[in-house]
């Protein structure tokens, strides 16, 4: 499982760009099914005024909107229930369970994943802590893994733990393409 987490200044285009469809002639079923929302509710015009009269709380947040993915691998599925579960999860591991936010479900690409939209600041005008953002969700993703028995990814070098950042990584697609390379190269020389 990947998680990706970013900041933004608008509530409006990370709204719109988690709920709406895009336009493709042949799409069979809609790309974005809501899993949840969280002290937040209504359609995409409702939930930006939501969102925005919060922010107003801290005005002088440059960046009060987190947007989280959580990627599944390309042939792993959950059910939307355990989606739910791992948005709730996510919410309480990154301190954001008392914040608005909602949890969306995409279905435009190979592999299943869900889109958190959060605000950053709370209603008590306190504004989310960003610190290890990037650590911490790394942390959450092998969490995930393990309660969800989904394929272990590993984590980038900077977040594991120190007796173990200088073991060899070698990831086994990179294996093959080595392999396949010097191949290649073999029949190269024998020309």
């Amino acid at each position: 499982m990947i998680g990706k987490i970013m900041m933004g200044k608008s509530f409006r285009g990370c709204i719109s760009y988690c709920l709406e469809d895009k336009r493709e002639p042949n799409a069979a079923r809609n790309r974005a099914d809501v899993l949840q929302y969280n002290l937040c509710f209504g359609d995409k015009r409702e939930l930006v005024q939501q969102f925005n009269d919060v922010r107003n709380l801290n005005p002088r947040l440059a960046k009060p909107v987190l947007h989280i993915t959580l990627s599944l691998s390309p042939g792993e599925r959950l059910t939307q229930e355990q989606l739910t579960e791992m948005a709730e999860d996510c919410a309480r591991e990154l301190g954001f369970e008392k914040n608005q936010f909602i949890a969306v479900e995409h279905n435009d690409t190979r592999h299943q994943h869900i889109h958190l939209v959060v605000n950053r600041v709370g209603f008590d005008g306190k504004t989310l802590s960003d610190s290890n953002n990037f650590k911490r969700m790394a942390a959450f993703c092998r969490k995930m893994e393990l309660k969800f028995g989904l394929r272990q990814v590993l984590s980038p070098r900077r977040f594991l733990p120190e007796g173990q950042r200088n073991l060899p990584r070698i990831a086994e697609h990179k294996k093959q393409l080595r392999q396949h390379i010097q191949g290649r190269f073999d029949w190269l020389l024998h020309l």
